[in-house]
């Protein structure tokens, strides 16, 4: 008798989480939130800054195990559009972009 056995790939519409806007002082540490869909096989999830995607090895920029967005130091440059993407073998999925706005001190003379 043969069995043959399919593969069926599939990633849900809605993230759990999406990022949400966030103000943040230069000088902080933030954290983006986001919880891909779930999906069979499970989703690799990465990041876009103004559409382009952040590569690993930025010193600056850690992605969480859970698939957060996390920047050490917020620098003025860091403002940008931030969005979550999930993708695997079937289709890829990306959340609506969140807005980080990064201010500096302001010093009065």
């Amino acid at each position: 008798m043969h069995c043959s056995s399919y593969l069926v790939a599939d990633l849900k519409k809605q993230f759990v989480t999406s990022p949400h806007p966030l103000s943040v002082e230069v000088g902080k540490q933030v954290e983006m939130r986001c919880i891909p869909p779930a999906g069979e096989p499970p989703p690799d999830v990465y990041w876009l800054k103004n559409n382009v995607k952040i590569e690993p090895g930025d010193k600056d920029v850690i992605l969480s195990k859970e698939g957060h967005l996390l920047i050490s130091e917020a620098k003025l440059q860091d403002t940008a559009n931030y969005t979550c993407v999930a993708e695997n073998i079937a289709v890829k999925r990306q959340s609506d972009p969140a807005m980080l706005t990064v201010y500096g001190e302001f010093s009065v003379f």
